[in-house]
């Protein structure tokens, strides 16, 4: 068991990277068109809701009233021996049911950054990478499930960083994976939340270093349904039987070119927060406007 986490970990690289070995040999046939010169960037806002009323109605509810809204965006600049990618996600939502206060539904502040090498032989399938990625939140968030109800979260707290230093293979333009060496820092700015998160009270970081593993997939499965996926996984050296784990799915279904149906099933592992899995699942018909 001392090994086992880096043996899932590792299992996992290889059978995600060996997945589409037939796709990957036709890309490879054909000659890439030249990049376009300089940044790439593309933003959407996205705009969700439902809204329950009622008025002497005899077989009861609750009225209720529930808003999300986003940015998405992203900027590309490609060369011919790099590829930089920067992406963002922004959202917040909220909800009110009948005489119970707004609270908050959904908050996400998320950025990603890698850079890739394109080099010739063994370095045109597995390119250099360097990639950070941010995760946190906008507002304070609360469990309502006790009374009174308990903060469990704010503004950089906690906030999640990671680093990687690795090699990516990518030749289909749809499926990506990366692996190779990782540090993450955990942290938690107020000091009666550090202890959620598994620090100390006089401790506003955890620094962690491991291997790491990050899969992308963005695949159109039919002409109007899209399915995106990002796994990471990290290992770190002080407990590699543990690995941390967040597995993000989305799928869009678009009706037209501003009207949208999306699903977002996203799965979290992490011992020094719970020992159980975390789910988050969110199903919504909404309006996207594209801004870039």
């Amino acid at each position: 068991m001392k090994r086992y986490g880096l043996k899932i970990l590792a299992a996992v690289t290889v059978v995600l990277a060996m997945a589409f070995p037939a796709r990957a040999q036709e890309a490879e046939d054909a000659p890439p068109p030249p990049p376009p010169e300089g940044w790439q960037p593309s933003a959407a806002l996205k705009v969700a809701g439902s809204q329950v009323g009622f008025s002497n109605w005899q077989g009861g509810g609750i009225n209720s009233l529930a808003v999300t809204g986003g940015i998405e965006a992203l900027a590309t600049k490609e060369t011919v021996r790099t590829k930089q990618k920067l992406s963002g996600r922004f959202g917040l939502g909220g909800i009110k049911q009948d005489t119970l206060d707004l609270r908050k539904s959904e908050d996400i502040l998320q950025g990603r950054y890698s850079v890739r090498y394109k080099g010739d032989g063994f370095l045109a399938k597995w390119n250099p990478t360097f990639a950070a990625e941010l995760r946190t939140q906008f507002l304070e968030g609360f469990d309502y499930g006790v009374q009174p109800e308990a903060k469990v979260s704010d503004f950089f707290a906690p906030a999640y960083v990671t680093q990687a230093l690795g090699l990516t293979y990518a030749v289909n333009g749809w499926f990506t994976q990366r692996f190779g060496l990782g540090a993450k820092e955990t942290i938690v700015r107020i000091e009666e939340l550090r202890g959620l998160y598994g620090l100390d009270m006089d401790e506003s970081m955890r620094f962690e270093a491991g291997l790491e593993s990050h899969t992308e997939v963005d695949r159109n499965l039919a002409e109007n349904i899209n399915y995106k996926s990002v796994l990471s996984l990290f290992a770190a050296f002080g407990n590699p039987d543990k690995p941390d784990a967040i597995w993000e799915n989305l799928i869009t279904m678009k009706v037209n070119d501003w009207l949208q149906t999306n699903f977002e099933l996203v799965l979290l592992y992490d011992d020094d927060v719970s020992s159980k899995v975390q789910l988050k699942e969110v199903f919504s018909v909404g309006v996207t406007f594209l801004l870039l």
